[in-house]
């Protein structure tokens, strides 16, 4: 098991721009304040989105492509760095008229969103491949 130990002293309240991508976004706000390490979370609501799920046999991405409007019922993720890059890793629940898709985020057409960004203080997490998982991890 990996620790890491933070300080929490603010956060911030991000209204996302209509039609731009939600996790481009996200990652230029945390550039622009420089932070490495922080946790996210989101409400709000999206006009496409891509999602998956990582296949554990092939040790690969499979993505789908949701190509509607959709509630984000639940969008949760960390801040972490990769490679020495900004690395925003994004799972979310997606949902309209009893239908739920679920999965890792790669993108999302906003339609509204409000994010909260928690900024995590001390050293951020740098992922590194894990031969086992075939993953990059902290």
């Amino acid at each position: 098991m990996k620790v890491f130990e933070f300080r929490m002293d603010k956060g911030f309240l991000l209204r996302l721009d209509y039609g731009k991508d939600l996790v481009r976004q996200i990652e230029e706000f945390l550039e622009e304040k420089g932070i490495h390490a922080a946790h996210i979370s989101a409400i709000g609501a999206v006009r496409s989105a891509v999602i998956g799920y990582y296949d554990q046999e092939k040790k690969e991405y499979v993505k789908k492509e949701l190509k509607k409007p959709l509630e984000i019922l639940s969008l949760s993720g960390n801040v972490s760095m990769k490679d020495s890059k900004l690395f925003c890793h994004i799972h979310v629940l997606l949902g309209k008229d009893g239908e739920v898709y679920g999965g890792h985020l790669f993108s999302a057409e906003v339609f509204a969103c409000e994010v909260f960004v928690l900024p995590l203080s001390g050293e951020a997490p740098e992922r590194a491949f894990d031969e086992q998982t075939g993953l990059f991890l902290w």
